[in-house]
């Protein structure tokens, strides 16, 4: 018996460990199964987190199902049409222009020395930007029947040049009449299908230039009416013409990463505002808004005035940002058209607008600002600054710190996006100017709905 009892005790021993064991081998399992579904989770979160903020310019298969619906062609134009024209760059356009340093570093320009992601950038060289971006577009495909959208990489705003100052400028009504030749020869159904509106163009040029605004200036590019329908993005378009899409002045900064981005935003943000207010810009002989201002901003101890008259403003982008990142608001009345490469100068430095005209931003850049104007400008009518003797200062005084705070925080928010960040830069989840332009391309490519027989 007391064997049996013995054994019997052994076999209840085993038993408990068996049951223990099976019950860590359980928890265990169940551990296991926790910490899968969680990673399984996780994994699903940043898929969505990832898809919901996808920029364009990720790399990937032009025939994955991420390119659907952002397939670009790209013309092979013949290089009168393009390269032809930087090869010309120094007086053989124009006898007395050499552009050839702007078109350095793929259209940035010469580099700022001990100043990385900083060029001396001219706002005429976007054409040849977005050009070499395209080529970095990870959607190009070769076949026309696979394509959204048509990119026909024209520097429209270069080929202008002998038109409006060369020995061609009594033909100036034909420039783009051989492109539309080589187009109607070369592009087949799908140039003729839409009518041209699902094509795009870019230029560095005001539309103004582009078009016969009277018997001494514009050339005939834009009334072309083989033309008429395709999407113009360029630095200033007409508000009233749906297919001219403005798009950001090139500036002078063009980082390399999204680190070089987030160090500049945490420089315009720590920045010491000294200044209420600042105008950075030349004098102009005829009296209006401008020439109020600047008189003005001379009488205010609270006004920083930077004479582009007495420095090349243009090519000096480390003067211009001293005075832009030590002033609370920049006055940004019209230039020689109603829009200024400044008004992209003072945001990128955390420097709040101040507009005299709608045309000047707010009907123009709808792509790339906040609709809701106030959430980070000022606007003035120009009439009460001209006629009316407002004095910019009191309208300036009456935004509180904390108003001013909350402005420039949108600003820094939109920065990316109102900047061309250097070809094969990191960008991330980052959208810069190009990526947001484009992404405007393939939707109104998408709305198009203009059919030719």
């Amino acid at each position: 018996m007391k064997v049996n009892n013995g054994r019997e005790v052994l076999v209840r021993k085993k038993i408990c460990r068996m049951y223990l064991l099976e019950k860590k081998i359980t928890a265990w399992k169940c551990s296991y199964v926790l910490c899968g579904t969680i990673f399984i989770l996780m994994v699903f979160v940043i898929h969505m987190r990832f898809n919901r903020e996808f920029n364009i310019e990720t790399v990937i298969s032009s025939t994955g199902s991420i390119c659907q619906g952002r397939r670009i062609y790209m013309y092979n134009l013949p290089e009168k049409f393009n390269s032809l024209l930087l090869k010309n760059c120094s007086g053989q356009i124009v006898p007395w222009l050499n552009f050839c340093p702007h078109a350095q570093n793929d259209g940035f320009g010469s580099a700022i020395g001990n100043h990385s992601g900083w060029y001396a950038s001219d706002l005429y060289m976007v054409e040849l930007v977005f050009h070499r971006r395209m080529m970095e577009y990870p959607c190009l495909v070769d076949s026309m029947e696979s394509a959204d959208a048509f990119f026909v990489p024209y520097y429209s705003g270069l080929d202008a040049l002998r038109f409006l100052y060369g020995p061609e400028k009594i033909r100036r009504s034909e420039q783009g009449a051989e492109l539309v030749d080589w187009l109607e020869e070369n592009g087949g159904w799908r140039w003729r299908k839409k009518g041209g509106a699902d094509h795009f163009i870019v230029t560095g040029r005001t539309v103004w230039d582009l078009c016969e605004v009277s018997r001494e200036w514009g050339t005939g590019l834009l009334e072309l009416e083989a033309l008429e329908n395709v999407t113009v993005l360029c630095v200033e378009g007409r508000t009233w013409v749906t297919r001219e899409q403005a798009v950001p002045y090139l500036t002078s900064f063009h980082p390399e990463s999204v680190e070089e981005v987030g160090k500049w935003r945490g420089r315009v943000e720590s920045a010491e505002r000294i200044s209420l207010f600042a105008f950075v810009g030349g004098e102009r002989k005829e009296v209006g808004l401008r020439q109020a201002i600047i008189w003005q901003c001379r009488n205010s101890s609270r006004c920083d005035f930077l004479n582009c008259g007495e420095i090349k403003c243009s090519h000096r982008p480390v003067a211009v940002m001293e005075k832009l990142l030590t002033a609370e608001f920049c006055l940004q009345p019209p230039g020689d058209s109603p829009t200024r490469r400044s008004t992209f100068d003072g945001l990128i430095a955390g420097c709040i607008p101040v507009f005299f005209r709608n045309d000047s931003a707010y009907q123009q850049y709808t792509w790339h600002l906040p609709r809701d104007t106030d959430s980070y400008s000022v606007f003035i009518p120009e009439e009460r600054v001209v006629h009316g003797g407002l004095r910019i200062e009191d309208v300036l005084d009456s935004y509180s710190r904390e108003r001013r705070r909350k402005m420039r925080e949108n600003i820094v928010g939109i920065i990316p996006q109102l900047i061309y960040m250097n070809i094969g830069a990191s960008r991330g989840v980052l959208k810069d100017a190009f990526d947001v332009s484009l992404e405007g391309v393939l939707r109104s490519a998408g709305q198009a709905s203009v059919t030719v027989p």
